[in-house]
């Protein structure tokens, strides 16, 4: 477990460091540090693993599992003041402050970068998490934040995610009309999701720089972006169902992505 030496007890709610995590379970909280909270063994482990910027670790007195805190404050509580500040049943008695950068879309380096996916608005936080690990697994190169999405450090959205938060490249947009015109002009296709008068996805060209817009779940891509969109795309349904969730149709949209770049490579390459 922890090292001991670097243990320091918390014996009261009224110490400061209890009440810092209090302020990390709001949204205006996380906002104004910057830091958000990743509870339990899992998601604390993936952090160190990762490298992320730990401010310091909280853990009950019966926590028996072991980590690598090596340079990382650790703080131990007792079961009852760690039980007052857990956000899940099975939490595991563990949790790391998790400090976190607010950066811009202007960041995007546009020479770079290949695949771009812009959500306008998803506000669920289990769809936001499934959304930001199928970018991971599919290869995605960023992933952009319009204003009126849900918080990306949610707990259900963190927890949702694993390490795949740890691992995308996430950017954060006020002005989607200036972002997504000085994209196109560096070259991307901006291609929106509609259910009607659209190509199907597995028709078109995706060996290109592309931004891939997913709307919100309940109106879609706002009509502001709409108009920005170089392509209409949807997904051919075969069955009964008029659409399908965001974040199922982001996974399929990323795979055909994924699936035309790996198409295109082959034959570039002369494989047979």
């Amino acid at each position: 477990m922890a090292e001991s030496n670097m243990h320091t007890r918390i014996e009261s709610s009224a110490n400061a460091v209890y009440k810092h995590i209090k302020k990390l379970q709001t949204r205006n909280g996380r906002t104004k540090c910057n830091q958000y909270l990743a509870e339990g063994s899992r998601l604390v482990a993936d952090a160190i693993a990762n490298g992320a910027d730990i401010e310091y670790i909280l853990i009950s007195e019966s926590y028996n599992m072991e980590f690598d805190s090596k340079n990382i404050k650790v703080y131990e509580l007792s079961e009852k003041l760690f039980d007052s500040l857990k956000l899940t049943v099975n939490s595991q008695g563990v949790m790391a402050v998790v400090n976190y950068k607010v950066i811009p879309a202007s960041s995007i380096d546009k020479e770079k970068t290949q695949t771009i996916v812009y959500l306008d608005r998803i506000t669920d936080p289990g769809n936001m998490g499934t959304i930001i690990r199928s970018c991971d697994a599919l290869g995605a190169d960023a992933v952009v934040l319009s204003k009126g999405c849900v918080d990306l450090y949610n707990p259900k959205v963190v927890r949702s995610t694993m390490a795949s938060l740890l691992n995308v490249p996430v950017f954060f947009d006020d002005n989607p009309e200036e972002t997504l015109t000085e994209l196109k002009e560096a070259g991307f296709g901006i291609a929106g999701t509609f259910p009607t008068d659209a190509k199907a996805c597995h028709t078109v060209d995706y060996n290109r720089k592309f931004v891939l817009v997913m709307g919100n779940e309940a109106n879609g891509i706002g009509e502001d972006i709409c108009k920005l969109c170089t392509e209409r795309i949807t997904i051919p349904m075969l069955g009964r169902a008029e659409s399908l969730n965001v974040a199922t149709a982001l996974t399929v949209m990323l795979y055909e992505i994924m699936r035309g770049k790996i198409i295109n490579q082959t034959i570039n390459r002369g494989d047979k």
